[in-house]
């Protein structure tokens, strides 16, 4: 007897609404938001950094939703890039109502034998991506007057984890709840 809850059904929560989603490639929690976003009514745009998987993540959703996902390829670490993917999104979508920030880089290393170059990295992926994100895509919500935006925490943010200490650090900072004014 399976211990988990039925898969719940769409109720169109999200219908005529507009989402944007990074790190969206893959089967982790980009991917499981996107493709509930679409099964939800969204119009989708998915982003990542890694081509031939955002591909294959749109075509999954496209077959499993019956609505293909727009796509944009960004690194979050870049500021044109992230310039790009929001130009992109509005091109798209015409408006964008939710930003999901899903975007996050790991790794396991003792913080005695971390190097500057590795905490750099993770908290550019996990946290300062985050900033990026927002800055570029709130104006434009706030033009709007509405729009929300949902940056993609962790439980390591609230429990330590051996060899996590960068990724805890960026995860925990992203708790805060945010709603564009």
């Amino acid at each position: 007897m399976s211990r988990l809850p039925a898969y719940p059904l769409p109720r169109g929560l999200l219908k005529d609404r507009t989402v944007v989603v990074t790190a969206a490639a893959g089967t982790g929690i980009g991917f499981s938001g996107a493709k509930r976003a679409a099964e939800e009514g969204a119009r989708l745009l998915i982003s990542d950094f890694h081509e031939r998987r955002l591909a294959e993540a749109a075509e999954r959703i496209a077959a499993e939703t019956g609505h293909r996902p727009a796509t944009a390829i960004c690194d979050v670490t870049d500021e044109a890039q992230v310039a790009a993917l929001r130009d992109a999104a509005l091109e798209a979508l015409g408006h964008v109502d939710v930003l999901i920030n899903n975007a996050g880089l790991g790794g396991e290393v003792a913080v005695t034998e971390m190097s500057d170059e590795q905490w750099n990295r993770v908290l550019d992926v996990t946290l300062t991506s985050v900033f990026r994100m927002t800055r570029a895509f709130l104006p434009h919500m706030q033009g709007r007057g509405e729009g929300a935006i949902v940056n993609n925490a962790s439980v390591l943010g609230w429990r330590a984890q051996k060899g996590q200490a960068h990724y805890a650090a960026a995860k925990a900072s992203r708790c805060t709840p945010f709603l564009p004014r």
